[in-house]
């Protein structure tokens, strides 16, 4: 989600590569995150009206690594109009059990808080899974204001190599306890006051967003609620854009009441006119 609060690159009426470059981190829980996307994106129709002056087809390939899977997969785009985009993507999932981690089983949708976690490293296990998920996106502007709202289904199957007997697993990424075979919900919505507009100028925005992660075979859950600043202070492609979130857990079997869940992450975006 963070991707929509960075700067668009400039609209190319001829067929682009598009790249975006992304380190994150977080805490409560902890984790890290590199995510590269490159695509090659045409234009699709465009004119002058607000609606199309940036639509694009693209296609492409996400790499990513935490410290404790990595997912590499295909990436599909479009956007047939500016306020409104589909991501569809399909990924190998690798868990490795670096440092003694690893996909963790467990019996009941609860007990995930990190000291938790840390206590059963010696549980841990390496192993693979398939995903496939679509990203429907709205997003708007008007005057100082943007709104966006994003919501993002995945199919999610993870393999149980050595027959563990427990029928839930925790997925780190998403930071819910999962069914080996499951069906993940997640929605994010926010609302923004940008204070500096970017482009020519150094960019800023402050608001508020709200995000909710559901797991339908295991019914873990997780909603928070909390604050959300963007900025680029310069304007040149080697400066990136920062995105820092403190959210708060107003539903989850765990972290209710806890330490408010700390994100930030720093995001380079850059399209080039194929050819050059």
């Amino acid at each position: 989600m963070l991707l929509l609060l960075a700067p668009l690159a400039l609209a190319l009426d001829a067929p682009s590569w598009w790249f975006r470059e992304s380190f994150g981190g977080s805490l409560f829980p902890s984790g890290a995150l590199v995510d590269t996307r490159v695509q090659y994106r045409v234009p699709l129709h465009r004119a002058e009206s607000r609606l199309f002056r940036e639509t694009y087809g693209g296609a492409g390939l996400r790499v990513a690594f935490t410290p404790v899977n990595a997912e590499v997969g295909p990436r599909f785009s479009i956007s047939p109009i500016d306020m409104f985009d589909l991501e569809v993507q399909a990924s190998y999932l690798g868990y490795y059990s670096w440092g003694g981690h690893g996909l963790l089983p467990y019996a009941a949708t609860d007990g995930k808080e990190s000291a938790t976690r840390d206590s059963r490293v010696d549980d841990g296990f390496m192993a693979s899974g398939l995903v496939a998920s679509a990203t429907p996106t709205l997003k708007a502007k008007l005057g100082p204001i943007v709104a966006f709202d994003a919501c993002t289904f995945t199919f999610l199957h993870l393999e149980n190599p050595l027959g563990k007997p427990e029928p839930y697993v925790y997925e780190p990424n998403r930071d819910l306890i999962v069914a080996w075979d499951d069906v993940l919900v997640e929605n994010q919505g926010g609302l923004l006051y940008e204070v500096l507009p970017g482009g020519a100028r150094p960019l800023l925005r402050v608001g508020a967003t709200v995000r909710e992660r559901l797991a339908l075979n295991s019914g873990d859950e997780s909603l928070v609620v909390g604050g959300i600043v963007s900025f680029k202070p310069g304007t040149t492609p080697a400066i990136p854009t920062v995105n820092v979130l403190a959210l708060a857990y107003v539903v989850d079997a765990d972290r209710v009441g806890t330490t408010p869940n700390l994100q930030a992450s720093a995001t380079w975006v850059v399209e080039r006119k194929a050819g050059k």
